[in-house]
């Protein structure tokens, strides 16, 4: 294996504990996987104090919450001008509504204790990148979090590590509250377009890590 040049290394103080989290993620084998990296401060103890790692989720951990975007009774938190109707309901379980909903929970009930002027970092780590209703929950995540902590202070990161940058699906599904009952196609995509890449070396680790990252904003 070719040696990954020093200049090429990520600088990123969250690496250890990002690529930590894709190995646990990878041993659960196949499905959709999350977690999320919450650091207040760039506080890297995770000693849900200053920090948290959520717990991994797995698909059809999420449903009726914060971040459904399809059963949402708040005003403003539905679907609509996010994403299409089929593509929240299709996604409404995946593991990222659990990993945001986890995150916002923790949040919610510190963030009086957090010192004036706080900012935070957040790293929602996947095996598979978010489909499209998944990124409309992660700008809607991110939405809510500078409506605490102000423009400027919010950093929202995906990451994951399959081997494409980002990949479309095709999903012929029946929802049950259509007028018509018929089964439609929906397309979503998994991943960003304009991620960039990472690389961690693990410390006497023979082989380095790598992962597609992308700041949502």
């Amino acid at each position: 294996m070719t040696e990954t040049p020093p200049e090429a290394l990520t600088s990123d103080p969250a690496a250890p504990q990002i690529a930590q989290s894709l190995a646990e993620i990878r041993v659960k084998g196949r499905g959709l996987f999350s977690r999320a990296l919450v650091m207040v401060n760039g506080d890297l103890s995770f000693d849900e104090e200053h920090s948290y790692r959520t717990p991994i989720a797995g698909a059809r951990s999420g449903g009726t919450t914060r971040y459904s975007l399809a059963e949402s009774k708040d005003d403003g938190r539905g679907y609509q001008g996010r994403v299409d109707k089929a593509q929240a309901r299709m996604s409404k379980q995946d593991s990222e509504v659990a990993v945001l909903q986890e995150t916002w929970d923790w949040i919610e009930a510190l963030h009086s204790s957090f010192p004036d002027g706080a900012h935070i970092r957040v790293v929602v780590v996947g095996n598979i990148g978010p489909c499209t209703g998944c990124k409309a929950r992660l700008e809607l995540f991110r939405q809510d979090l500078i409506g605490l902590f102000g423009a400027g202070r919010v950093i929202v990161e995906s990451v994951y590590d399959t081997k494409q940058m980002f990949m479309t699906k095709n999903y012929e599904e029946k929802y049950e509250d259509y007028e018509t009952g018929t089964t439609s196609t929906v397309s979503t995509t998994y991943g960003y377009e304009f991620a960039t890449v990472e690389t961690y070396q693990p410390p006497n680790a023979p082989q380095s890590v790598s992962y597609w990252l992308y700041q949502v904003g």
